[in-house]
């Protein structure tokens, strides 16, 4: 049986399809590239905004233009569904298991072992989320908070270095809930300093109401990359509050400074919501006058869109939404400029992710010209 496989959306959403693709081909089921001809085609699906949603469906109607025989499979949840779709699986356990007693096949083929990704690998550590952010409707399609075995962990990463992998991505839902036994975050990345020798650990997006002294400490160590997707959503107080944040603008300010103070070349990149219901200009202009303080390398900015939750507040105009995006997107490249500057001169170790083409541990993207393949090597550049 030949199986294609699309994935939409965060860098969990990546790591859940690579660990499924695994999975499928252990069992003996071919993977195929989506332009070949399939019989099955699996879309991991990410509806978390409605422009997510929208590409979603883009995405599964392209599929059955290409192979109008294929059967689709969508893991994962969409508000809505489209009559492409053949069957919705809320994870990858229920989608591994309702083919492997549907579609029998004979065994693992041979020498069909899935290779990690060279350069970076992504390892997922937990799902889920114990908050209720007024805007998010994760918890509805994740559930709560789960973890994955600390073991387990440490036995992907082991096979990762095995295939000359130099970097790692933890990637979760909501990473510093990670909690398996006694053993939280802090330990698992302790864990992992101790019991493996992957030269960078980069950490995918944290959730500010879980900064604490202890998580800080970690960033002394030099094998974890100084950059923090922290997410911020809005500048001023009063959104945040409706939001269900359970943060302040200044407890937010005070992690980032107490982040550069541990390293000064810190990256922060993070996500913000403009037009969510009842954001009036003197809430926005407040989340304007925020992000000049911060210095961020890229801000992902969202209009915010209704998910069926329910929201008192009035519903902010699509023209109003617009604007807002706008200003505060001219903003944003105003912030990766100045941040960027700072980088002139450095001596920065530079991961190549292909022959000319690599990041530095705060995720800056570094150009070199040479004749010299430098995929996969860490190299001392001056940018």
């Amino acid at each position: 049986m030949k199986i294609a496989l699309t994935t939409i959306g965060c860098k969990l959403n990546q790591s859940e399809i690579q660990d499924l693709k695994k999975d499928l081909q252990d069992a003996g089921y071919i993977i195929v590239n989506k332009n070949q001809m399939h019989d099955l085609h699996i879309v991991n699906a990410c509806s978390i905004t409605h422009g997510a949603e929208q590409i979603t469906r883009q995405k599964i109607r392209e599929v059955k233009r290409l192979n109008p025989h294929s059967q689709i499979f969508v893991m994962g949840y969409l508000n809505k569904s489209i009559p492409e779709i053949n069957k919705v699986f809320k994870n990858k356990e229920g989608v591994l298991k309702y083919i492997k007693n549907r579609y029998k096949n004979q065994g693992p083929i041979p020498n069909s072992k899935f290779p990690i990704p060279k350069t970076r690998a992504l390892i997922k550590i937990q799902d889920g989320c114990n908050f209720d952010c007024s805007y998010c409707i994760i918890k509805k399609f994740r559930g709560h908070s789960k973890s994955i075995p600390s073991d387990k962990i440490i036995t992907q990463i082991k096979q990762a270095e095995k295939q000359d992998v130099k970097e790692i991505v933890l990637v979760g839902v909501n990473i510093l809930l990670y909690k398996f036994g006694k053993t939280d975050f802090p330990a698992l990345v302790k864990m992992i300093l101790n019991e493996t020798k992957i030269p960078r650990i980069r950490f995918s997006s944290l959730d500010p109401r879980l900064v604490n002294l202890t998580f800080l400490n970690l960033l002394k160590n030099k094998r974890i990359c100084p950059h923090l997707h922290l997410s911020l959503q809005s500048g001023s107080n009063r959104i945040l509050k409706l939001m269900n944040r359970q943060y302040t603008a200044q407890k937010y300010l005070q992690i980032v400074k107490a982040t550069r103070k541990i390293n000064p070349l810190t990256s922060i990149t993070t996500d913000i919501i403009v037009g969510f219901p009842g954001e009036t200009e003197k809430d926005f202009q407040d989340t304007l006058k925020f992000v000049k303080k911060i210095d961020f390398l890229k801000i992902h900015i969202f209009p915010y869109s209704a998910r069926g939750l329910r929201c008192e507040q009035e519903e902010v105009e699509e023209k109003i939404k617009k604007k807002r995006f706008n200003k505060l997107n001219k903003i944003a490249e105003g912030q990766k400029k100045k941040f960027l500057k700072k980088m002139k001169g450095k001596i920065m170790p530079v991961l190549f992710e292909q022959k000319e083409t690599g990041y530095a541990p705060n995720y800056i993207l570094v150009k070199k010209k040479t004749k010299e393949n430098l995929a996969n090597k860490i190299i001392n550049i001056r940018i």
